[in-house]
């Protein structure tokens, strides 16, 4: 995801010199020729994300648009006054990317696993999220960016997601559906949609519809007037103020009987592979059908 992302990045970049590529001194070997190409265009900040979420911010009151890219938590977390006061509540164009949403640098350990930020990110005014699940979708979502103005952000998964939604419908924007029943619906945002299509291989005979939520501000209007009667959530990210907390809020008006997956309660020690975390925290595609009563 974030090789398609960069490579479409340096597209857009090429017709638009607006557009500016800042790293916090990491991705090399992913940047690299973003960097070489269109040197002017492109810049290292080092290891002081503040000062650059601030300076980000800056460039954007000049015009430019600036993509402000590193590993999960750094330019969240340890910026999060910058983008609240400097690019949310000064509604500017600038782009957040966090490279290695939820798991996907697991082994790092806790400082390295980015499953609050929706929550954090979530309530700040102007932003929009974006969580794509593959590398089709991340080329939906950085079209999208590109035409739009205002405070974005954007999650990536770290590699290997191929092409999950191929053949997925994506008339309504923000959602990738594999239609199936009327009546069940598995509904995942990020690259867990692998957990989410596995549910459909086990259990055949529930034949759920499959969504793949992208884009985190398109679901109002789709989910308040749901007829699914069942519906069940997952996300590799915390369940409190998170995408299942969401879908809940905008389908408060509907009958469906939701069921949310995600993470309960974090556990600091855990340290692991994607896939041996998500099982440690229940959210595997066996443990979902688990617990599921239908």
């Amino acid at each position: 995801m974030r090789n398609v992302f960069i490579t479409q990045l340096l597209d857009l970049a090429r017709a638009d010199e607006r557009i500016l590529l800042i790293t916090g001194d990491l991705g090399y070997g992913v940047v690299g020729e973003f960097a070489k190409e269109l040197p002017k265009q492109f810049i290292n900040f080092g290891i002081n994300e503040q000062s650059m979420m601030s300076a980000a911010a800056g460039m954007a009151q000049q015009g430019y648009k600036p993509f402000v890219y590193s590993i999960g938590n750094f330019p969240t977390f340890r910026c999060l006054e910058q983008i609240r006061n400097d690019v949310c509540y000064m509604n500017l164009d600038v782009t957040i990317v966090a490279v290695g949403a939820g798991f996907a640098y697991g082994t790092a350990g806790y400082s390295h696993h980015l499953i609050e930020d929706i929550s954090a990110l979530s309530a700040l005014p102007n932003l929009r999220i974006y969580c794509p699940a593959d590398i089709l979708e991340t080329q939906l979502v950085t079209s999208l960016i590109a035409n739009q103005k205002g405070p974005k952000y954007l999650r990536l998964g770290k590699g290997g997601e191929g092409k999950l939604t191929e053949g997925f419908d994506q008339s309504i924007e923000g959602l990738s559906i594999l239609p199936r029943s009327k009546e069940i619906a598995v509904v995942t945002t990020g690259n867990i949609l692998t957990e989410g299509m596995r549910i459909s291989s086990l259990r055949p005979d529930l034949n759920p519809t499959i969504i793949s939520c992208y884009s985190l501000g398109q679901l109002s209007d789709f989910f308040a007037s749901t007829t699914y009667s069942k519906v069940v959530t997952l996300e590799e990210h915390l369940l409190r103020g998170g995408f299942g907390s969401l879908i809940r809020e905008i389908s408060q008006e509907s009958v469906a009987q939701i069921k949310c997956f995600g993470i309960r309660k974090i556990v600091s020690t855990y340290s692991g592979d994607q896939k041996y975390l998500r099982e440690a925290y229940g959210l595997s595609a066996e443990q979902v059908l688990a617990e599921i009563d239908f």
